[in-house]
């Protein structure tokens, strides 16, 4: 199989395709022409250059953008961002497809390169969203410590006031620390490295157990109080002495207050709202993390993710599930990758989430989000939904052909043509979480590229 794939690779890459504007079935040679297409256009889309503070070697475009004014974050502005979540999802995607067809050697230069970008963000083992820089601005109201000390911040987009460049300093997370250390794994199955990988006792460090603190987004939206599940943050939150829900309501509401607990204090890290939180969608990329490299049973944190997130989806209330990912089908892809990575006791919600898929793709193959994220989101719920289709029926799902089918060709319609290479417009993937999940949000041509082209390997995988 490989070899007939790599003669017709070999094919393609020596001749300019039109790639058949109007698509005219779904087929695995149509297929294979999208996904060489979209290969190119991710292996020539990553930056070769570094502008210290603007961009990176080995890192993608991706954009950060507030998309109405917001009182503390200023007016509109679209701005280029370096962040750990983007490069090393694709990273992961690429290598994901490589690790799956070795033919496509290719890859492997883009792949170095993202790596070694990735490591910018690393703090032992633990990684942080965004890179160490100099702060934009002074964050004290008197002397600055000296020399300056370095702060976690968005590379372009521009922080006013000192609360909000403060705010920005965050913690290591369990998210990118997740994916920071699945790249890793990867890099040594690649490049026959040995490289170590953080294990399941250092999430176990934070989890959602006889705390004296809570969230307002858990406490309005989820309940489920000590579920033992994982905690976002990698970092001591506030312990009130005697806690309760008001105290959490009035923690939240004075934040700007320098006296407030919550209140960001400079060059130190935060969390948001000085209050942990638990979201499904990170619960399950750790999951997935620890499945791949075989540390579930030794994890403490396992049965309260696999509670939380067993008990939201029965809920169905997709909108307010997790708090950093505002397109609902994000869990969709989140939840059925952790099962497909092993986690049989989400058979649950995944046939939760199968039903829902069903239900909810409408006649021209698409999937919507909320009308309120990126006009319905259709290209980045679709991908997102076909991902899941393709993880529930390689588990043995009875999911109908002619569903993946659809997603596909829509998806298809939908893409850019360059030359010969592929692309299709990015997507709402993260937000800034709670108050701004639909207004300060991160979009990437390459994200939302390279996940269609992983489900298009996989279903052409699949049919053969």
């Amino acid at each position: 199989m490989k070899a007939r794939f790599f003669l017709f690779y070999v094919f393609l890459t020596n001749i300019n395709p039109c790639f058949c504007q109007k698509n005219d079935g779904i087929t695995v040679e149509t297929s294979q022409k999208y996904f060489i297409g979209a290969i190119k256009y991710l292996v020539q889309s990553q930056s070769d250059t570094t502008i210290q503070g603007k961009q990176y070697q080995g890192e993608w475009e991706v954009f950060m953008e507030l998309t109405e004014p917001f009182f503390f974050l200023g007016l509109k502005q679209k701005k280029r961002d370096s962040n750990c979540f983007t490069i090393s999802a694709i990273h992961n995607f690429l290598a994901e497809m490589y690790i799956a067809d070795t033919t496509l050697q290719l890859l492997k230069p883009t792949i170095s390169k993202a790596f070694k970008e990735i490591q910018s963000f690393r703090n032992n083992q633990r990684f942080n969203f965004w890179k160490a820089l100099p702060p934009q601005r002074d964050l004290k109201l008197g002397k600055e410590p000296q020399p300056i000390q370095l702060v976690r911040r968005p590379t372009n987009f521009i922080l006013k006031s000192r609360f909000v460049g403060k705010t920005t300093n965050v913690a290591d997370d369990a998210d990118d620390t997740s994916l920071g250390n699945l790249a890793s794994l990867y890099h040594n199955k690649i490049f026959e490295d040995t490289l170590s990988l953080i294990s399941s006792k250092s999430y176990d460090e934070y989890i959602d157990l006889n705390r004296k603190n809570r969230n307002w987004f858990n406490i309005l939206f989820h309940g489920l109080p000590n579920s033992g599940a994982f905690l976002t943050w990698h970092w001591t939150e506030h312990q009130f002495k005697y806690w309760n829900k008001l105290r959490s309501a009035l923690n939240g509401a004075f934040v700007f207050v320098p006296i407030s607990p919550s209140y960001p204090k400079a060059y130190k890290p935060w969390i948001p709202f000085g209050a942990n939180e638990v979201d499904v969608v990170v619960n399950a990329n750790v999951l997935t993390y620890l499945a791949m490299t075989d540390q579930l049973d030794k994890s403490a944190g396992k049965k309260g993710a696999i509670f939380v997130i067993n008990e939201l989806l029965k809920r169905e209330r997709w909108e307010n599930t997790a708090i950093y990912y505002p397109n609902s089908f994000h869990i969709h892809y989140a939840v059925a990758r952790a099962y497909a990575a092993g986690l049989t006791e989400l058979k649950i919600s995944c046939e939760t989430i199968l039903a829902h898929l069903l239900h909810s793709q409408k006649s021209d193959g698409s999937f919507a989000s909320s009308l309120w994220l990126n006009h319905g989101d259709l290209i980045q719920s679709t991908a997102y939904a076909l991902h899941a289709l393709l993880d529930l029926q390689s588990k043995g799902m009875k999911v109908p052909k002619t569903c993946i089918e659809k997603a596909i060709a829509y998806l298809l319609s939908n893409a850019k043509f360059e030359d010969n290479k592929v692309s299709w417009s990015g997507g709402v993937y993260f937000s800034g979480g709670t108050f701004v999940r639909g207004i300060m949000v991160w979009k990437s041509d390459a994200y939302t590229t390279a996940m269609i082209a992983k489900c298009l390997q996989k279903w052409m995988f699949l049919t053969k």
